[in-house]
Parts: C-alpha cells; structure tokens; sequence
C-alpha cells in the first residue's frame, strides 16, 4: 500500500503547470493544491480501484496524455488571463501539448499494423497429425455444458442460510480427483450484503461428465474473494503485494484435497502493451489471504489453467489473420484462417486429453470479407495447452463440419422442442473426428446429448444420457459407415476368438445390424452387414475372429470379422 501511495505523490507533481507564469503570480498560484490533490486522486484511482500495474508502459500511457493537455489548457489560459504574457510562448506551449496528444494518438493508432509478425510468432502454431490426437474414455468426455451446471449451482443456493446475499461466480471445468466438474465458488451481492456477510460461505461442484451426478455444495468460509471490497477484495489484495505484475485472469480452483484457491494468471507486455504473455500464477488462500507465487513451469500439478481463454482466443486469431504478415492480411489473403463464431461466451471452450489435462479448442474456417458467407466446414483445428500455453494446429480436418454447423444440424433435427445448442466440443470417439453438442431446453436443462460425426453429417447419433447418446451414435457409425468414413488410425486394432452366446439382428430399412455377445465377455460387439454379408448367417455357437479398436466402451463396434 505505501509504495502505491508513493508512486500516487510523485505522479502527481506532472498535474503542476509547466508554465513559469503559474508559479510567479498568486492569482494562478493559489489553484497548485488543488491540482496537486487531483493528480493525487487520479493516481489512487489508477492503482488501487483500477488495479493498474506499477510498470513504466503503463505511467507512459495513463500519464503521457495528462501532460499534453496540461501544456494546452495552461498555455491558453494564461494567455487569456495574464496580459503580459507574450503570444509567441503560449503558441509554443499549446503546440507542444498537440504534439504530445497527437504523436502519442498517431502511435497507439498505428503501431498494430507493424506487430503482426510478431503477433503470429507469439502465437506459435505447430502443425500436427490425427495420431496425436488421442481418443479420450467415453466415462471422461464431458457432455454437461456450463450453462446446465449454473442452472444446478442456482438450485442449490437454495439451502445457504441467506441465500440472497450471494451470486455465483464465474464457472470453470477443472480436473478433481481423476473426474471433471464444473466448479462455481459463491460470490457476494453487492455492497451491504458483504459488509453485514463474515465470509462467503463456499462453492458448488457440478460433474461435466454425467448429468445425472447431484451437485454438492461444498461449505468452506472464503473471506478474499472477487466480489468483496476494499482490503478483502481479492485483485487489490494481490496487487498490493505485487504492484508490477500483469495481473492477466482470475479463477477458482480446488486441490486435489477439495481446498479451494484462487488462481491468478501473471504476466508481462511486450510492444508496448500491445502483447501479453504469461509468466506464471499467484495462489491465494481465499480464507487467510496467504499467497505463493509461482512460475509457469513450477505450477502445482492440480492447477488446471496457467493459460487463460482470453490470450488462447487472441493467438488463434492471430496464428489464423497473420500467417504473411500485414500485407498478406488485407490483400493477398493467401492461406488465411479464423476461429470459427460459435455464439457463446467464449471463442474457445476447455476440452481434455487421455490424461484429463485441458486445453483451449477452437476450430478454424476460411477467412471471409465482411459480411460475407459464413463458412460451413472447418479448415482445421487448434488445441491450446492451458498450462504450456502451446497451440496445435490439426490441419488434417480440413473439409468437415465445424462446430457452427454442428450446432445447426443438432438444432434442426429437435426443432419441434425448441432446444438450444451449447457451446460444441470436437473429441476422437470410436477413432472418428465427433462433435459433442449439448442441447438445453429455453430454462438452461439438459434435455439431450447429440454426437455428429464431423466427416459426414448424415451420421449423428442422440440421447437423454451419455450412454444413449454414444449408443445410438455406435449403432449409426456401424450401420451407414462407407468408404467415405475413414476410421482413423488412433486406436491399436485388438483381435478376439470366441464362441457366439447370442446375437441379435436389426434390421433397418436396406441395412442389416448384427450385434453380438461372446461367452465369457460382457460387452457387446456390433458389425455392419453392409461391410459384412456373411455376418447375418452368425448363429450361437459359432466360432468367429474379430478384430476392433479398443476404446473400453461397453458397445464395441466390429472393425475385421472372419468365421
């Protein structure tokens, strides 16, 4: 707090005129305090209730202006006031605070177009292959979208003892003891409800990964939050035992042990001010205020972001807008991509790997003029490690359905009910490219989970629940599956002998599917007649060889069938 106000004083001293006259009569004289308690106010404005970061960029940029309307305004009123004072000095005074205003206006204005280069080179951006886009557990993908999990989290405020002094915060999916959930903390509503509140009173878990899971509000007294005020509020108790960092995203977090923390991504700007980069994370005990500062690459393994949605969004956008630079961007437009609009909160949502660590998805489109047709396929697809901050493009899902267009398909096909699409998720199910789409009725409830196969979209499957979801979409795979789906390499093939128990054939318009128990086995094998003739005359009893791709699911489509 001291070096703040200190910073604050001496700040000040550039709201004092720079013109001698101020100081030599007392008519002009009398008005120096005055100006100086403004400069001061203005500086405590900037750093305590704006949170502004004590760097030199930052002094530059909040203060540079302030000195040339000083020069402008003092200059003409001394020359109004003061009749001794001569024309020629009050010129040169005005002149060199438009300079200032100008120049300085002309820079912040100008400066982006010579930063593209090394926009695209903070961005990064390499280039990947399907095979190292690994198929997650069916058990882990989540299906529930955030606005279903606010939508619980506000039912169950119901059981706070006064429920209308808080809010829920900001919700986030995160990684908790090898299962994902959303987490929501609660926050405080407003002034007068934090003054008469002790503390806020906890946070709500909601699993992404199974809707029927029940929430579970999670008691635990957080004094240091967002919401609070003054020495309590969360940012300002960070910024004044950092007072130089970039302060870049805050987010909540629980450890593996359900301790909850408050994340604070930290950083730098580089070109100034016109790039930020991450440094690294403050994490701070929201019941005692303790906190511990770490760089990005000694960050606690329960930490699931160091990487916030805001810098993912700005480096795809520049990875797709600056691939040649500036020229490149306005008039040659070779090559050129970008995220594709999805309609939700953010640009990019947190998807997982096999390991459940996140990253920020995004697919990419065409470029298009404003205004222009939107584009209705995806050129490719980026994944951003929230802790590396390191962006993969996969290139090879160049032509198939984006998530604007998943989203659409998902929306007709229920179009009597009226639900509403969330925010899209593109994973490897059973070794194909499949967008997962939630569907909410018009109150925020799940009614339905859709998977579309992003190579055709005449392949889709849905449900109440995961398991019907990935059911009907198995069954869809393997009864119109063509040689224009490709299965992709990402799974080992595993070969099975064994006796037939049962089978069961469904026959469907001109296609045949014929599913299978083995003896000894529980999960149920499903082929295609289409691809299989033969596989219709399978009777129990029979000996038959199967081979498929292993992705532990309890209905397991047939890849190679030898009887």
């Amino acid at each position: 707090m001291l070096q703040m106000v200190v910073m604050s004083a001496l700040l000040a001293l550039l709201f004092f005129p720079l013109q001698i006259q101020w100081w030599k009569t007392p008519f002009f004289r009398k008005w120096l305090l005055s100006r100086y308690i403004i400069g001061l106010f203005y500086g405590l404005m900037l750093f305590y209730v704006g949170l502004l970061d004590q760097t030199v960029t930052a002094i530059i940029t909040y203060y540079l202006p302030i000195v040339g309307i000083g020069l402008i305004v003092d200059n003409s009123l001394v020359f109004s006031l003061k009749r001794t004072f001569r024309k020629q000095p009050a010129l040169a005074g005005v002149g060199t605070g438009l300079t200032i205003l100008v120049g300085f206006s002309v820079f912040w204005i100008i400066q982006p177009l010579f930063l593209a280069d090394a926009m695209y080179s903070i961005a990064g951006g390499e280039e990947v292959t399907v095979e190292e886009f690994n198929p997650v557990s069916e058990e882990h993908i989540p299906v529930v979208p955030r606005s279903f999990a606010r939508y619980r989290s506000d039912v169950l405020m119901g059981q706070l003892d006064n429920p209308a002094f808080y809010n829920l915060g900001e919700t986030r999916i995160q990684r908790v003891d090898g299962s994902l959930f959303w987490i929501t903390p609660i926050e405080y509503d407003g002034l007068f409800r934090w003054y008469r509140s002790d503390a806020a009173p906890g946070y709500i878990m909601v699993s992404a990964e199974n809707p029927r899971m029940e929430p579970e509000l999670v008691l635990s007294d957080m004094k240091y939050v967002p919401s609070a005020f003054f020495h309590e509020n969360l940012e300002r108790h960070v910024r004044l035992e950092f007072p130089d960092i970039l302060m870049l995203d805050t987010t909540f977090e629980v450890d593996s042990e359900g301790n909850p923390f408050y994340i604070i991504s930290y950083g730098h700007y580089t070109e100034f001010r016109r790039i930020a980069d991450v440094d690294g994370i403050v994490t701070v005990d929201p019941a005692t205020g303790e906190m511990e500062q770490f760089a990005k690459d000694d960050a606690p393994e329960w930490v699931n972001r160091i990487y916030p949605p805001h810098i993912a969004e700005e480096r795809n956008l520049w990875f797709g807008i600056y691939k040649q630079g500036i020229v490149n961007r306005f008039f040659g437009r070779e090559g050129l991509t970008e995220p594709t609009a999805w309609g939700a909160d953010d640009s990019v949502t947190g998807v997982v790997n096999r390991e459940l660590n996140l990253s920020w998805f995004t697919d990419h489109m065409r470029l298009t003029r404003e205004g222009g047709e939107v584009s209705q396929s995806m050129v490719g697809f980026t994944m951003f490690d929230a802790r590396t901050g390191e962006l993969s493009y996969f290139r090879d899902a160049s032509g198939m359905l984006n998530g604007r267009t998943a989203m659409n398909l998902a929306e007709r096909t229920f179009v009597r009910d009226d639900y509403v699409a969330g925010t899209p998720s593109l994973y490897n199910v059973y070794g194909q490219y499949t967008w997962i789409v939630p569907l909410m009725d018009r109150n925020a409830v799940l009614r339905q989970i859709m998977l579309v196969n992003a190579a055709s979209e005449s392949i889709y499957g849905y449900g109440e629940t995961k398991r019907e979801a990935f059911g009907a979409y198995q069954l869809e795979l393997a009864a119109k599956g063509d040689d224009d789906i490709v299965p992709g390499e990402l799974l080992d093939l595993e070969e099975l002998t064994g006796t037939v128990d049962r089978v069961y054939k469904w026959d469907r318009e001109d296609n045949v599917t014929v599913r299978i128990l083995l003896e000894g086995h529980e999960r149920i094998f499903t082929v295609n007649a289409s691809s299989y003739p033969r596989a219709v005359f399978i009777e129990p009893g029979d000996i038959i060889t199967i081979s498929f791709m292993d992705g532990g699911e309890d209905v397991q489509p047939i890849e190679e069938l030898d009887f």
